[in-house]
């Protein structure tokens, strides 16, 4: 999928479809590539600007469901703008046995799908959460229905169990290599949370268990289905992440930051009572689990 945004990047006819767009559409905010359609989207979230980040998902999703090139083309740029979402997701879906292509590949198929057949006249707000949680739940439906064959899989996995006494496969099948699906997610999490103004781009590369990882990936999460605010994760991974690992940098505590601290405290702590919430809370263990 990487390569084929970079071989769309350099269309000329998909860049003057987009210009043509933002002629008709103000809300793209003079987009003329599909690089700057994605950009538009960052800046209004950053911004809190929800209303006209609909409307422009809205201007996607639309031209999405019309086919033709300038179908294709929208649908492609509102798939890359959801894809650290479906892979996030995907992860949340992991089993015993099952590869993460194959999910990954179900939940793609099912963001396609949902893309393709949003009810926009019936649900114009919060796009970008509503068409990732219909996205999880047709992906869910898709895996419980092909459950039972997944059995063999776990079959294939346990018949592996025996090679674990081979000194050259051991550390493989013990984990201890990393995984690059593992590293793939924490990637785009850590690109994602740049995105959002969390870290900046000296952060260092997340790592699997990293409490940096489960606060970032709570907060981003929290942005994405507009729990919180870009402003308001900005002020938690501000105080929780104040001591970063960056070479060079001070480290930073509230104490030591004097006034700046309390400060920084009570903005995160006011932040925080939105991931408090009951029906935050359950939304969470139940994407998670």
């Amino acid at each position: 999928m990487n390569r084929d945004w970079a071989d769309l990047a350099r269309d000329l006819r998909a860049a003057d479809h987009v210009a043509a767009w933002s002629d008709h559409h103000p809300e793209l905010g003079g987009a003329c590539t599909p690089q700057g359609v994605i950009d538009r989207l960052a800046g209004l979230q950053r911004a809190s600007e929800w209303l006209t980040h609909d409307a422009v998902m809205a201007v996607l999703v639309q031209r999405a469901a019309a086919g033709g090139f300038d179908g294709d083309l929208a649908w492609r740029i509102a798939m890359r703008v959801l894809l650290p979402k479906a892979i996030l997701m995907t992860r949340s879906q992991l089993r015993d046995g099952v590869e993460f292509d194959e999910i990954l590949a179900t939940m793609l198929s099912a963001l396609c799908e949902v893309v393709r057949t949003y009810p926009l006249e019936r649900r114009p707000r919060a796009l970008f959460a509503n068409i990732s949680m219909d996205t999880l739940s047709l992906a869910q439906s898709v895996l419980a229905a092909d459950f039972d064959d997944r059995a063999k899989l776990r079959e294939i996995a346990h018949g592996m169990g025996p090679l674990a006494a081979d000194a050259t496969t051991s550390a493989l099948l013990l984990g201890e290599a990393p995984d690059p699906y593992e590293q793939v997610r924490l990637a785009e999490l850590l690109v994602r949370a740049v995105e959002l103004d969390l870290v900046d781009a000296e952060e260092p590369e997340l790592a699997d268990g990293d409490a940096r990882a489960e606060v970032l990936a709570l907060v981003s999460w929290a942005v994405d289905i507009q729990a919180l605010t870009p402003v308001e994760a900005q002020r938690i991974t501000e105080y929780h992440l104040s001591a970063s690992d960056v070479p060079g940098r001070a480290h930073r505590t509230t104490r030591a930051m004097g006034a700046e601290g309390a400060r920084t405290r009570q903005r995160a702590s006011r932040a925080t009572r939105q991931l408090r919430r009951p029906d935050t809370v359950t939304a969470y263990l139940a994407e998670a689990a």
